[in-house]
């Protein structure tokens, strides 16, 4: 389960509080703060502050995502240099060979 965050304005004797709940999801944290504090007349800015472990669908957000991707590529990079060094020294050879038989020959032309 999640752990769910409020601020709760039960009634004018008791004022507002900060309320903290057990919940699987949004209508449910509400639920809790009902049973929790009675009926309470206001519940402001709900929202979930800790993800719950229990299996199922997984809450991931997009920058850890992008994180996790960017990482991967990054690896898959340096693999891909550490491992095939040679052939881009040598494709780096051919390149500024045909750049300087490039500029010899321009002139020419």
């Amino acid at each position: 389960m999640a752990t769910w965050r409020a601020e709760v304005f039960v009634n004018s004797r008791v004022g507002r509080i900060n309320t903290e709940v057990e919940a699987a999801s949004f209508s449910g944290a509400k639920e809790q703060i009902y049973a929790k504090h009675g009926d309470v007349q206001q519940i402001v800015n709900l929202r979930e502050v800790r993800g719950g472990s229990s299996g199922g669908s997984s809450s991931a957000s997009i920058g850890d995502i992008g994180g996790s991707v960017g990482t991967i590529a990054f690896l898959i990079l340096l693999f891909a240099i550490i491992e095939y060094w040679k052939y881009f020294v040598i494709g780096g050879a051919v390149l500024l060979i045909l750049i300087i038989i490039y500029y010899l020959v321009k002139d020419r032309v």
